[in-house]
């Protein structure tokens, strides 16, 4: 009975805030989706930036080694310039070492701020589908002729489909995937949106995708 009433309590506070924040006549499974679809966008970029600094370690690695292969058996010339070259990287890949472990720390905080956004958005959300009245949302019932919003227990299933642990290895593999060949683990789609709903294993997948694109543009 006290966790009833402690519950119960806990939603009507969640939907006074929402309420003064938004006003009445916004759709909280709008404001929850698009919540959501902001930090899921986060989290993929924390974790596609976290793989994408350690890469450039073992990119610079591969480039000296090669520099350094290339050079036994190049022309005298060409074997110096190669060396001098390698010698150029590996003072750029000592400045990344030292650099190094403050970005993989920074990546870490934006992950696990992202990480407790998910899991507010998706409890926010689990608690519209189960109590819409309190949340002034009708569309959440799935009541015929609701307006815009009436597929809105469609969005929510999507909406909850991954966890953030979930959505966090999604943009991992993706990351990884396209840092080694070029190849995507997941195909693209649409972005989550709070009007079309989603799949927040698809948008970590499409934000790592396009971070790595990019950075792999700048490498060329």
């Amino acid at each position: 009975m006290v966790g009833q009433e402690y519950g119960a309590t806990s939603i009507a506070l969640e939907q006074r805030a929402l309420t003064a924040l938004h006003g009445p006549g916004d759709c909280a499974v709008d404001r929850a989706l698009e919540e959501l679809r902001q930090a899921v966008s986060d989290l993929a970029f924390a974790e596609a930036a976290d793989l994408i600094a350690r890469h450039r370690v073992a990119v610079l690695d591969e480039m000296i080694s090669g520099c350094f292969e290339d050079a036994e058996t190049a022309e005298p010339d060409t074997a110096a310039a190669l060396r001098v070259a390698a010698e150029g990287l590996q003072e750029e890949r000592a400045t990344l070492a030292e650099t190094l472990p403050l970005e993989l720390s920074l990546r870490a905080d934006q992950r696990d701020a992202a990480c407790e956004r998910i899991r507010a958005a998706q409890r926010r959300l689990r608690n519209i589908s189960q109590m819409p009245d309190h949340f002034g949302c009708a569309c959440a019932c799935g009541r015929a002729g609701a307006g815009p919003c009436e597929d809105a227990a469609d969005q929510i299933q999507q909406a909850l489909r991954f966890d953030a642990e979930a959505i966090a290895d999604i943009a991992r593999q993706e990351a990884r995937a396209r840092l080694s060949d070029g190849f995507a683990a997941l195909p693209v789609a649409s972005p989550l949106s709070p009007r079309r709903g989603g799949d927040t294993g698809t948008t970590a997948a499409q934000v790592a995708r396009r971070l790595v694109e990019d950075a792999r543009r700048r490498l060329c």
